[in-house]
């Protein structure tokens, strides 16, 4: 990752340029709290990115 630069934008930058087909994306269990304080990455991701996301649940 580069500096000034949130993993959203990577990612979504990295997909594009490959271009990518398919995104894969893993999910992490977080409380409400957490989500409302830190956000959600994978939910921006899956908002943001062009290309199919397939997001896997964590066991």
């Amino acid at each position: 990752m580069s500096r000034g630069k949130d993993a959203v934008e990577e990612i979504q930058e990295l997909a594009e340029s490959l271009p990518a087909s398919l995104l894969v994306i893993g999910l992490r269990k977080r409380t409400p709290v957490g989500k409302l304080i830190m956000g959600s990455t994978a939910q921006e991701i899956l908002l943001t990115v062009d290309c199919p996301v397939l997001a896997v649940k964590a066991r």
